[in-house]
């Protein structure tokens, strides 16, 4: 089994990148097409994957079932580049059932949530980030339950049919949230005020609380949190001088397509957009 990491310091002074929330899907291939040109072509040495990387996970056996092969096709890309490309995953709240098979299988290292970067003389905490958004009240209670190891046993005794119409239904209902949101934001665009106090809301999406994330900086003793989840790429000030940096979620789709990196080299951290 393996072992959750807490902390990973990395020597190598090659550039390293962060993804987060690709939400690979086979119903959307060409994010999974962009991924995978990515994945051949990145220079980095190193890759963090801070969670949400599939739309959904049901359970590593279904790796073996004749409906994955999407999956497989996702877990092929993976393991060709592991030679040359070390790949680190984060559980987020869409695949924190992804486990020790499908990591091996895919030579990917579990991280830990949060968990402590140490790279080319700079720290960084890491997390997906939904754990610090504290007004979203009954997903926490929600993340709480699906987390505990002894639901987790029980969900992952279910046939495998059972646990993907499970999933399915969270999925429907997650949408429904995010359209009632997205609905609310644009009847709002009219006025000013309105779409500000509306946007903390956008796409059914809280935000990170600044202070719990200003006091997981504080227990690391560090001064960059980088983080997904919250679909609001950016460079975010907190108290005393640290910041919080969000990662893109991935679209081929839209317009603009959201396809970014950020890369960490020489020191210094950039965003690269992908074509």
């Amino acid at each position: 089994m393996q072992k959750l990491l807490k902390k990973v310091e990395i020597k190598d002074q090659g550039c390293i990148d962060f993804i987060s929330d690709l939400h690979l899907q086979p119903s959307d291939m060409a994010t999974f097409e962009a991924w995978s040109r990515y994945m051949r072509s990145t220079p980095a040495g190193s890759l963090f994957i801070l969670g949400d990387f599939f739309e959904v996970w049901a359970g590593d056996d279904f790796l073996e079932s004749e409906l994955a092969s999407f999956e497989n096709r996702c877990v092929s890309v993976l393991k060709e580049q592991a030679p040359r490309l070390s790949i680190y995953f984060m559980a987020g709240n869409r695949d924190f059932l992804l486990k020790d098979k499908a990591l091996t299988t895919a030579n990917m290292k579990a991280l830990d949530d949060p968990c402590l970067l140490r790279a080319q003389g700079h720290e960084f905490v890491l997390s997906h980030g939904d754990a610090m958004c504290l007004t979203d009240i009954e997903y926490l209670k929600f993340r709480q339950l699906v987390r505990d190891e002894r639901w987790q046993t029980q969900f992952l005794a279910k046939p495998l049919e059972e646990r993907l119409a499970i999933a399915k239904s969270m999925r429907i209902k997650s949408e429904e949230e995010k359209a009632k949101y997205r609905s609310a934001f644009e009847a709002s665009k009219s006025n000013a005020d309105k779409a500000n106090s509306q946007s903390e809301y956008f796409m059914g999406l809280h935000d990170v609380d600044t202070e719990f994330a200003n006091s997981v900086l504080d227990t690391f003793h560090c001064d960059t949190l980088i983080h997904g989840h919250t679909h609001r790429p950016g460079d975010y000030a907190l108290s005393g001088n640290k910041r919080r940096i969000v990662l893109s979620d991935w679209d081929a789709s839209s317009a603009p397509p959201r396809l970014e990196v950020l890369r960490l080299e020489g020191g210094t951290l950039t965003r690269h957009k992908l074509a």
